[in-house]
């Protein structure tokens, strides 16, 4: 039923009196928690015996320019870069140069290497079967054009996060 938080509250005054008589007949209940109470109310009082002393001139000037720096050196260690974007697009154009190149190299003809064995021609695929379909072109257009509305998305949000921190 107690707690140190609880008890912290009682020392401080913040408590209604009805809960302020459960803590008082809890403490008069529990020994262990009268021990806790007066090891509050002892630092309380260590608390309250520190000297106060004036922060010098510029003090929170200079405190809330090391935060923004602070605050700026993580935001920038943690992003990607300023142009992911680029970097982004650019594999995968890549990518679809890459199986380009890659299907061409399957659709040739079987090719005889020169001790006379033949490889075996691979297997062609029936692409007018799987592209063929109106709903599958349909909604590989509009996949790639919410993905591309995501990627733009996610670019002005950085953009404008590092103007922010700029000003």
């Amino acid at each position: 039923m107690l707690s140190d938080d609880l008890l912290w509250d009682y020392a401080d005054g913040f408590l209604t009196a009805e809960e302020k008589a459960r803590v008082e007949a809890a403490l008069a209940n529990h020994p262990e928690w009268r021990e806790r109470l007066e090891a509050v109310q002892a630092e309380k009082r260590a608390f309250h015996a520190l000297p106060l002393e004036k922060p010098k001139p510029g003090f929170s000037d200079r405190v809330m320019a090391a935060w923004a720096t602070e605050s700026h050196s993580a935001y920038v260690a943690t992003a990607k870069g300023k142009d992911w974007v680029v970097y982004l697009v650019s594999t995968v154009l890549g990518l679809f140069i890459c199986v380009a190149f890659v299907v061409a190299g399957m659709q040739a003809g079987p090719k005889t290497l020169p001790s006379g064995l033949e490889v075996p021609k691979v297997p062609e695929l029936q692409w007018e079967q799987v592209v063929g379909n109106v709903a599958v072109q349909y909604g590989a257009y509009l996949m790639l054009a919410v993905l591309m509305l995501k990627l733009v998305e996610r670019y002005l949000q950085q953009r404008r996060a590092l103007d922010r921190l700029k000003a």
